[in-house]
């Protein structure tokens, strides 16, 4: 399993648990059952808000053709009446916002503990889906809430519909970070894993553009800098395994 540093790190100033805020109504106990939908992919079977259902439908499937995670049957859910554990505050999972995916290798607990890609839990995140990994107290790695508003959803479906369809994961085969990590070095680093970098950053918008020539020189490692500073991760000029998924993302 991957150890959590491998994970992007938590975003900083994301509000969870707040979803009447962002415009969704009531949940829990004034759940909106009658807004819910049923999703049925990726071999699974789960109740989500109609609004979201396209969104977590896309996000199944692509969990499973890009990173090749088998979602599991009876061990993935979304939509639930209910609060959190232990309080009286609407879990998320009340609003239809919500989707728990293979509990079993992804428990609660007070250690981490989960089998997700990286790259996985870095599409949901893309996609407006907060993990619950990223909890400070007790990880729930399990757990995938969105935290955008309604007019977020048709952006957010968007950029699913691209993680599904496009060709950066799925063509090259780099779901998951291989090593060794690569950086500035003489002579230079060449090869394929570069030119999937250099292409990468220039998805993401590296100015200017590289050229995907296979070799790790001085404006390939400007641009992943730049390029770490902007997803806040640490600036070493490292490919890694945070960068990847980041990049992968």
């Amino acid at each position: 399993m991957p150890p959590r540093s491998d994970y992007l790190p938590r975003p900083a100033g994301i509000a969870v648990n707040n979803a009447q805020a962002r415009g969704w109504g009531t949940g829990w106990p004034k759940c909106q059952k009658g807004r819910m939908a049923v999703v049925v992919r990726a071999g699974v079977k789960v109740f989500v808000r109609k609004e979201i259902a396209p969104l977590v439908a896309t996000l199944l499937e692509a969990t499973e053709k890009r990173y090749g995670y088998d979602v599991k049957s009876g061990q993935t859910w979304g939509y639930a009446c209910r609060a959190i554990r232990g309080s009286q505050k609407p879990s998320n999972h009340s609003w239809g916002l919500a989707i728990d995916i293979n509990s079993r290798t992804n428990p609660m607990s007070a250690t981490f503990k989960s089998d997700m890609p990286p790259g996985m839990v870095a599409m949901w995140w893309n996609c407006g889906f907060y993990w619950g990994g990223w909890y400070r107290t007790r990880p729930d790695a399990m757990h995938f809430e969105y935290v955008g508003r309604p007019g977020d959803v048709s952006r957010h479906l968007a950029a699913a519909r691209k993680h599904l369809s496009g060709p950066a994961t799925k063509a090259t085969g780099r779901g998951e970070f291989s090593g060794p990590p690569l950086r500035l070095t003489r002579p230079p680093t060449r090869g394929d894993r570069v030119t999937w970098v250099q292409e990468r950053l220039n998805v993401k918008g590296a100015a200017p553009k590289l050229a995907t020539d296979g070799v790790w020189g001085p404006k390939t490692d400007a641009a992943l800098r730049a390029f770490q500073k902007r997803a806040h991760l640490v600036v070493d000029g490292i490919y890694g395994p945070r960068t990847h998924a980041a990049l992968a993302a």
